[in-house]
């Protein structure tokens, strides 16, 4: 029998002896021991539940007070945040969880008391312990996968198992769907991208038909499940106090609405380096492979490429601060590291390097780098100009892609604005020049609502942007009161389901101004509310003389406070705004928008603001010209019916929504064989179709801003001199610098719920159908004014001889 050793997480050694008189624990180191635990820790972590309770009940938007709030569903929502799949819990536990902390739950969070989290958190670390002995056990016996069952891999609305027998076999059914699926997957991996279907056919029987290689294969997968079944319980092992505090207020957030947090100091540093796009560290973006800490790139203009000493693909196995001893990071979860990375401006980091380009896995070398402020210029607007054909000629299309409503949000921000990179761009383009503009926000999901207002200001004169509601039912309307247009003709703006908040706002102001077309998918995310980020003061009550070192780390409560309503009255909230001209897309499949979430605050209606602009008079264009949008939109359809382009992503939409649907996988291994080279079959000929149009991409060029433009050309500055270096030095003996960034960690998984593997994405092949799309809609918009122009210019002439 296999006996896994788990050593406890100290939270439960501390539990029994504090919680029961006033709950905490420190919200900014590992977990303590009890012994070690200071009075101000525990205070400290008690004072931010009270405060955060506090603030949502007062300063939300519905005015919910604790005592109007459904219990059970906040212990139901900790129980799947620990538990999403529901696999671990019972019906019956969560039950037990309701009975004993339902009544009493409104007392525990305004005492600052979080016993009841830390009770869940200990009977799922149990039982994560022991399932997690019961799978490394059971990957030892056989698998044979030859009757006929069925799994549901779609967990996202599963109910919890009525008792441990119904959980008993949802985990037999579970664990077999994990192993056959490593197992196709490891065949397809090695196959030829190029293999013939009879040579994908054959290697996938041998499954089946050979025991050997059965066996063989079993071996790696059952090595490679272990390996992710320990992991994962020592990352629950390491899991800190502030974690399970974070998750066990925000489980009292999602009853008031999906997007009121309480926001731990590491979040807190998170959300602060994702609105100013920078951040302090060495610039590298990082990884976990298979427990491995892995620089999946080099951030230009940080501390990391200013060494050359850093690589992708290179392993960092332990850091130091300074000149301390090394600790060691293999295994660690990521987050983790990336704190031990970041730190302080102008200090030192030291990283131990495994070389991923070295043949000898023995190699190490030690990189030392200054920590430095990294500008994450890769999150700015940007600009491409496409050239289509037209019978006179090329017709230049101008699109701007603008990932976030990014600025200065109350301290020095190392970039600019959005309204501000806009602008610049678009006087490029100008310059150009452009015969249309697109501006994509179809990855753009919001931030700052100042920069939503500015940046759609600069499309129309004076006027209304949006109205904004708060509790008391106050409205304030928020005015571009800049006169100057900074694009005078067709403007086209490209959403999609993602697609939310701040960037709502300019799609449906602009709308509502009929001065922007929409393209894309059916609507946006449908997020019209604002959230307000509290910061709680960081000293404790009545310790007014404490010195700098003992205050306690800051965290803040993001919460609900207003809802966005459009200037003809309509909120975006959970309708979202609606695309004039609608384009295929799968995103309108998929259970991603607002109205998808829980506890979505409702739509409403109010008085819209009476204000009108003449757009003709003022000569800018608008695509509520009498008949337009309906001709676009009869354009663009009948391309749908006869362009192979748009009938390859009808053919790709088709398959994609096919595994959507299929959520019940069979564990049958001959059936799964079937499917497998089936599906395989019918993505190398959409590969194959997609490869031929690829090969005809518009010709375009890219327009970068000012200091995008500075950064390139001081990276390939430092780039040519690495290489004269290298011509001049055989071998490296300095130490070199690096640094990290939380905001782009990424923790690599594996998925578990399709046979298909993951395609690249469109755009790093520079063929956005969707995007190539929208440039045709918009070059029969110009065609429309150009014929109407000619028409009038005639008319014109022909009166001169009346």
């Amino acid at each position: 029998m296999f006996l896994f050793k788990f050593k406890p997480c100290p939270l439960f050694r501390f539990a029994r002896c504090v919680l029961l008189v006033g709950i905490c624990l420190s919200s900014h180191a590992k977990v303590p021991k009890a012994d070690a635990l200071k009075d101000a820790d525990i205070q400290a972590l008690k004072e931010q539940t009270q405060w955060a309770i506090n603030l949502i009940q007062s300063r939300h938007y519905l005015k919910n007070e604790m005592r109007s709030i459904d219990t059970d569903a906040v212990l139901e929502n900790f129980a799947e945040s620990l538990d999403y799949s529901k696999l671990y819990f019972t019906a019956t536990d969560i039950q037990s969880y309701q009975f004993r902390f339902s009544d009493a739950l409104e007392t525990f969070f305004e005492n600052g008391n979080l016993y009841p989290a830390f009770v869940i958190y200990e009977d799922y670390t149990n039982l994560f312990l022991a399932r997690t002995e019961w799978v490394l056990e059971r990957l030892d016996q056989p698998f044979s996968f030859s009757e006929d069952a069925w799994f549901d891999s779609d967990r996202s609305d599963v109910t919890w198992p009525a008792n441990q027998e119904e959980a008993e076999r949802t985990w037999n059914q579970f664990l077999e769907y994990q192993v056959l699926n490593e197992l196709l997957s490891n065949t397809a991996e090695t196959l030829d991208e190029d293999a013939e279907t009879a040579v994908m056919e054959a290697e996938f029987s041998r499954l089946s038909s050979d025991l050997n290689y059965f066996e063989s294969s079993m071996e790696k997968v059952r090595e490679k499940l272990k390996r992710r079944y320990q992991r994962n319980l020592k990352i629950l092992e390491d899991q800190e106090i502030s974690d399970i505090q974070e998750l066990f207020i925000n489980a009292l957030t999602r009853v008031f609405d999906p997007h009121s947090s309480f926001l731990s100091t590491h979040t807190l540093e998170n959300f602060k380096s994702s609105v100013k796009n920078s951040f302090v560290g060495i610039g590298a973006q990082l990884q976990d492979v298979d427990g491995i800490c892995t620089i999946k790139d080099i951030l230009p203009g940080g501390p990391a490429e200013r060494s050359n000493q850093l690589k992708a693909e290179d392993e960092i196995l332990g850091v130091a601060q300074g000149d301390a001893e090394f600790e060691d990071v293999v295994d660690m979860r990521l987050k983790y590291i990336v704190r031990k990375i970041k730190g302080p401006k102008d200090s030192l980091v030291r990283l131990l390097i495994r070389p991923g380009d070295s043949s000898d896995p023995s190699k190490r070398k030690i990189v030392s780098l200054v920590r430095d402020e990294v500008k994450l210029t890769a999150n700015l607007a940007s600009a491409t100009v496409y050239k289509l054909l037209a019978e006179d000629g090329l017709i230049s299309i101008g699109v701007i892609d603008l990932p976030s409503f990014y600025g200065n949000i109350g301290y020095n921000s190392a970039l600019g604005t959005t309204s501000n990179d806009v602008k610049e761009l678009i006087l490029k383009l100008k310059e150009f020049p452009i015969d249309a503009l697109i501006l994509d926000l179809r990855s753009n999901g919001g931030g700052l609502l100042s920069e939503a207002v500015r940046t759609a200001g600069l499309f129309i004169p004076v006027g209304p942007i949006v109205q904004v509601v708060d509790a008391r039912g106050k409205k304030q309307v928020l005015h571009d009161q800049v006169p100057e247009i900074a694009w005078e003709g067709p403007l086209a703006i490209l959403t999609s389901k993602f697609s939310a908040s701040a960037s709502e706002i300019v799609a449906g102001a602009l709308q509502d101004h009929e001065r922007a077309l929409i393209i894309g998918d059916m609507t946006t995310h449908g997020k019209g509310t604002v959230q307000e980020v509290f910061h709680m003061q960081n000293r404790i009550s009545l310790n007014w003389f404490q010195s700098p070192e003992s205050l306690t780390p800051p965290v803040a409560s993001k919460i609900t406070i207003k809802q966005f309503f459009l200037p003809k009255g309509s909120s975006t909230q959970v309708k979202g705004v609606a695309s004039d001209i609608v384009l295929p897309s799968i995103n309108d499949l998929l259970p991603i928008a607002e109205s998808d979430l829980n506890n979505p605050i409702q739509w409403e209606q109010i008085e819209a603001i009476n204000w009108y602009n003449n757009w003709e008079k003022i000569q800018v264009s608008s695509p509520y010209e009498a008949g337009l949008i309906e001709y676009l939109d009869e354009q663009t359809r009948a391309r749908q019916k006869n362009m192979e382009e748009l009938l390859y992503l009808s053919a790709d939409i088709d398959l994609r929504s096919q595994a959507i649907e299929e959520t019940l996988v069979s564990l049958n291994l001959n059936k799964r064989i079937s499917k497998k080279i089936t599906e395989q079959g019918q993505q190398k000929e959409l590969e194959a179709r997609y490869n031929k149009l690829k090969a005809k991409p518009y010709p375009q060029e890219s327009i970068l801003l000012a200091i995008r433009e500075e950064q390139e050309a001081h990276s390939k500055n430092l780039i040519e001199g690495f290489k004269q270096d290298d011509a001049e030095e055989t071998s490296l003996t300095t130490e070199a610098e690096i640094e990290y960034d939380d905001r782009s960690v990424i923790e690599s998984t594996q998925s578990d719920h399709s046979d298909t593997d993951t395609d690249e994405d469109e755009e790093s092949d520079n063929f956005d159908i969707y995007l190539r799309e929208s440039a045709r809609i918009m070059r029969d918009w110009v065609l429309w004014e150009n014929e109407r122009s000619n028409s009038t210019a005639r008319l014109s002439a022909l009166s001169e001889y009346e």
